[in-house]
């Protein structure tokens, strides 16, 4: 019992030695931030599993664990302290690498358009945030992860597959996706940072872990991009049905031989950055704002699309511009904001895109379950627009909101246990609103389902209002905020 007691300090040192710092708040860091910085590994990570080290000391034998323990500590120690002659050093992006970044990728969506005009981001996203859910939920049950097959290649999936499953993943949470780069050929490329966490039970013990991961998807260049009826979720490209396909590739709803890259995309590559340790502690920590002195990225197709947008809905940029802040932005921040501080995260349910909602709900039955609430009293500066989309079947409209307020956590007995309930703090963050094309309405009632009008108390985790049975979290009804990015993290 002393053994173990002594390699359970031992750990906790270990996790602290490497811990990074999270921000409290929604937007903050807490959808995939905290843990160790160790690199991926395995089928699983994708090189050097430290991650899974920390998890398989903790499983062995205090005899075998504890040494081993302290020959890791001394290593990190060592290595921190030591010449960095024998590493390879990566420089932090600069804000001219955000720009030229934000304007290749402007300028490749562009011309994926111009070759199938119903590409839409906003859909591509979702397409993949359900992939990615699934593949991940299917580890330990290879019957369904089979029925993935025409989203996969074969040798990627195939590894996967025979590997011997000692673990369950739930609870899984996607905190940053980022196109990085598409590639025009006889195929079609994205190329795809993705950044979420995930408890993985091994034995019967859950842990936390964060994963920062590239995915590549593929198809063929002269592919035409589905609808939204088969872009939300992971469904057959033919007849819609939910994913279920033999070995060979035949969907068992309508027959049909679905081959990778023909109809839909697929994942060609996976490659991972980031395997380690999540901390919930890391609630506790505050980090310096970093980016809210940046310069704002802006889309270098921002006045273009203005117009464009002026054009289809027959009115001024400038005068459609302030009623979307007076009418949107500030409306919405007011209440996402005053739901986390009540830890009532359902009061906003009917406002929030699926993967945005279900990203800060896990943190806030984190806070519950630590006793803790992290109170924000804050109000908006100014805002800028940062960024606006257009495509065949959605809208999209990125600001950048300028805030400042008292930001502290404090426990169940009233305690201020993290930040300041004094010092006001300022910072920025980048929100995107979405909406389906040819939406008009422009106002969104906080109280109330935008379909049918009845009160928003009965909005399920799926979106649906049990009073019309209508799914409103995709923005056929009305703007739902679908991303929140920190100032310093987002690409444009």
């Amino acid at each position: 019992m002393i053994q173990r007691s002594k390699k359970i300090i031992l750990l906790t040192l270990l996790l602290i030695a490497f811990a990074f710092v999270a921000m409290a708040r929604p937007g903050g860091g807490h959808g995939y931030s905290g843990g160790g910085s160790w690199g991926g590994g395995g089928s699983f990570g994708g090189g050097g599993d430290g991650g899974s080290v920390l998890w398989l000391l903790y499983l062995l034998p205090p005899e075998i664990s504890i040494p081993l323990i302290i020959i890791v500590v001394l290593y990190g120690i060592f290595r921190r302290q030591r010449p960095a002659e024998n590493f390879t050093m990566v420089s932090t992006p600069t804000y001219t690498n955000f720009i030229n970044s934000s304007m290749a990728v402007a300028r490749e969506i562009s011309q994926l358009k111009a070759l199938d005009h119903n590409f839409s981001r906003v859909l591509f996203l979702d397409f993949v945030s359900s992939l990615y859910m699934k593949f991940y939920e299917y580890q330990d049950n290879k019957k369904m992860l089979k029925t993935l097959n025409p989203f996969f290649d074969k040798q990627l999936l195939d590894r996967f597959l025979q590997d011997p499953v000692r673990f369950t993943i739930k609870e899984i949470v996607i905190g940053g996706m980022n196109i990085e780069r598409i590639t025009l050929g006889e195929k079609v490329r994205i190329h795809l940072r993705i950044k979420s966490n995930m408890t993985i039970v091994a034995n019967g013990r859950p842990m936390r872990y964060i994963i920062d991961e590239r995915w590549t998807l593929e198809r063929d260049r002269d592919v035409l991009s589905p609808g939204p009826e088969k872009m939300h979720t992971v469904t057959c490209p033919a007849c819609g049905a939910p994913a279920d396909f033999n070995d060979a590739g035949y969907c068992s709803h309508c027959g049909t031989l679905i081959v990778p890259g023909k109809k839909q995309w697929y994942v060609v590559a996976r490659k991972v950055f980031d395997f380690s340790i999540h901390s919930t502690q890391s609630m506790l920590t505050y980090a310096q704002e970093r980016g809210t002195s940046l310069p704002t990225v802006y889309d270098p197709y921002l006045q273009a699309k203005k117009d464009q947008f002026s054009s289809i809905h027959g009115i001024s940029w400038a005068a459609y511009e302030q009623r979307f802040v007076q009418q949107i932005v500030r409306p919405v921040f007011g209440e996402v904001y005053k739901a986390w501080s009540g830890l009532q995260w359902n009061r906003v349910r009917h406002l929030l895109s699926d993967r945005l909602w279900e990203s800060y709900r896990f943190w806030i039955e984190a806070y519950k379950d630590h006793g803790y609430r992290n109170i924000l009293d804050v109000h908006i500066e100014r805002v800028e627009v940062a960024k606006v989309e257009i495509d065949r079947f959605y809208e999209s409209i990125t600001v950048r909101i300028y805030a400042q307020g008292l930001d502290y956590i404090i426990d169940k007995n009233g305690k201020v246990v993290a930040g300041n309930s004094r010092s006001p703090r300022r910072f920025s963050e980048y929100w995107t609103f979405i909406r389906r094309s040819g939406v008009e309405k422009d106002q969104i009632d906080m109280k109330h389902c935008p379909a049918c009008g009845a009160p928003a108390d009965r909005i399920g985790q799926s979106g649906v209002c049990e009073y019309c049975g209508n799914k409103i979290t995709w923005g056929d009804f009305s703007w739902i905020l679908a991303i929140i990015t920190q100032d310093e993290e987002y690409r444009g």
